[in-house]
């Protein structure tokens, strides 16, 4: 399977993993029960996308006899989105403060889909 079908893969689900953060964010704040489903489908999108990410920096660093070292800071800021994103959510339903959480998640969201985008796997918009 080409490599492009895991990078449309791993978009895909890091699209829907937003949403569900989002959702659960706000059913949470609402304090609807329902938060909590839509929180495990948050769970099993972020080891979904988790997975995908891992195959694909798996598949660059041994495709490439001197990959760019971007690939590594990407995969790290992308752990790091997946660990605050569900800090934020467990700390929101335990009513303890989340703001710093959620600030770090916005702004390394932010990084790691412009690193994405701004290495050789990423769409070029200009």
């Amino acid at each position: 399977m080409p490599i492009t079908a895991f990078v449309h893969t791993h978009v895909l689900l890091w699209v829907l993993l937003l949403v569900a953060f989002f959702v659960a964010f706000s059913m949470y704040k609402n304090g609807k029960s329902a938060a909590k489903g839509i929180h495990m489908a948050f769970r099993l999108l972020l080891l979904l996308t988790f997975a995908t990410g891992l195959y694909l920096y798996i598949q660059i660093m041994g495709a490439s006899a001197n990959p760019d070292g971007l690939y590594h800071a990407k995969i790290t800021a992308g752990i790091l989105v997946l660990v605050l994103g569900e800090l934020t959510l467990v700390r929101l339903k335990k009513g303890k403060s989340y703001s710093g959480f959620l600030l770090g998640f916005a702004a390394l969201v932010l990084v790691t889909i412009f690193l994405g985008y701004s290495l050789p796997y990423g769409m070029q918009f200009f």
